[in-house]
């Protein structure tokens, strides 16, 4: 087998492969858009608009790719797309991990923030695929394609030796394969400028469509939570806290064991307003069972007890159970039922009404579209990881206690005066003492004798 058909074959496996790949990248995105803008943010390279541009339109335009690919049209200008595709993805892998962003690239599916990054694989398999698409730029031709078909319709059979001898027969025969080249050129420079203008209109539809897709569909509103502000745990302070957390998130855990007594204090005394940020961002880390997703949605049904009841079931999620264990769960394992974080809220002084009401706010989840809507007001916000937390719009560098305490006392510092809830006194249990015969009792002080 010479060269010349080698490389017709070689082409088709190559040309195979990539459409497959583009396929499989683009099916796994489609399905969920709003989580792939939210990956996309989470490179935190892009503005806003960008974001959702790519995020409505790479699905689509890797899906057309892989189909003119599988099917054989066009190969060169995919191959030359999907070069610079392959490009751009090498970037933004690069810069992410110059930068030391923990992400998963999001390249099929999934994306945003992760505890096991491996941007080396991810660039070498962006490599790899980068010189296939390099190779079908440079012979495009393949085989079983439809380019091969269109080919065949451009062979001319050879004049006899006899007329090839003539200067005549020459000529006509060259004439006429030059005729027939320039016909292929022609066809080819319409069938690709048709497809570019195919495939720009359904990307245009398609980011439309993704769009409307990315819509949250039911109520997102709670009794005591909003999108913007999440749970407001406090009075108006000088220093407002805004902590996003994500009940699966380990780092999450360990921030609150480290600052929720002090944070408590804080708020008792007015010196920081907190405003907790529940967001649903690890569900893959679950074991597929959603307990991000569901562990917020049941803390929102919490916050419609009492913002006081929240606080509690939130502490209670971070922390153990009476055996001693964690009651979040691992990364990797089954997290908890609903019908668990129904049980730890029930134990922690619901009344009978109050059990039913959330047990059917966290069976049905209820908050669910809350959940979703108070997620993307977080990415839309930069938030890419958890926890993140803010003292008055500014960001922390580090989440440790130390760095927070010093955040909140700059701004007691240079706000008003702390005005402290009054702490309720006790009413004292009366008792009975003997009162001497030709005594008087003792009058409580500030009030009158009869």
């Amino acid at each position: 087998m010479n060269w010349n058909t080698l490389r017709g074959w070689l082409g088709t496996v190559i040309r195979l492969v990539l459409g497959v790949v583009w396929i499989w990248a683009a099916w796994s995105k489609l399905h969920s858009p709003r989580t792939f803008v939210q990956a996309v943010r989470a490179y935190d390279a892009t503005p806003e608009w960008l974001s959702k541009a790519i995020g409505y339109g790479l699905p689509v335009l890797e899906f057309a790719l892989g189909v003119l690919l599988i099917v054989g049209v066009a190969v060169r200008m995919a191959a030359i797309v999907s070069g610079l595709l392959f490009v751009v993805f090498l970037i933004g892998l690069i810069q992410a991990a110059a930068r030391n962003l923990q992400l998963e690239c999001g390249c099929f599916g999934g994306g945003g923030e992760s505890t096991s990054t491996q941007y080396t694989l991810d660039i070498l398999r962006d490599i790899g695929l980068l010189i296939l698409a390099a190779y079908l730029v440079v012979w495009s031709f393949t085989r079983l394609s439809i380019e091969e078909y269109l080919q065949r319709n451009d062979h001319i059979e050879a004049p006899s030796a006899k007329r090839m001898r003539s200067d005549k027969g020459q000529r006509k025969y060259n004439a006429m394969l030059e005729a027939r080249r320039k016909e292929a050129r022609d066809r080819t420079m319409y069938i690709n400028l048709s497809i570019g203008i195919v495939v720009v209109l359904v990307g245009i539809i398609g980011i439309g469509v993704q769009s409307d897709r990315a819509k949250i569909a039911g109520d997102i509103t709670a009794t005591n939570a909003t999108v913007a502000n999440g749970v407001v745990y406090g009075k108006k302070a000088a220093a407002t806290v805004d902590v996003y957390e994500d009940f699966q998130c380990p780092n999450c855990l360990a921030f609150e064991q480290s600052v929720a007594t002090t944070l408590d204090k804080d708020v008792k005394a007015n010196l920081a307003q907190v405003r907790f940020h529940p967001i649903s961002i690890l569900d893959r880390s679950s074991n597929g069972n959603r307990y991000s997703s569901r562990a917020a949605n049941a803390a929102i049904c919490a916050s419609d007890v009492s913002v006081d009841f929240f606080v509690k079931y939130h502490n209670y999620l971070y922390g153990k159970d009476k055996s001693g264990a964690e009651i979040q769960p691992k990364e990797g394992s089954n997290g908890r039922t609903n019908g668990q974080l129904e049980t730890y809220a029930n134990g922690l002084g619901l009344t009978a009404a109050q059990k039913t009401t959330f047990n059917s706010c966290v069976g049905s989840e209820q908050h669910k579209p809350f959940v979703e809507a108070i997620t993307e007001k977080a990415s839309e916000r930069g938030v890419t990881g958890t926890p993140t937390v803010y003292v008055n719009n500014k960001k922390l560098g580090t989440n440790d206690l130390a760095t927070l305490e010093a955040a909140i006392a700059k701004a007691d510092a240079n706000g008003p005066a702390p005005s402290p809830s009054p702490t309720p006194t006790p009413t004292p249990t009366p008792t009975k003492t003997a009162t001497p015969t030709g005594t008087k009792k003792a009058t409580p002080s500030g009030s009158k004798t009869p």
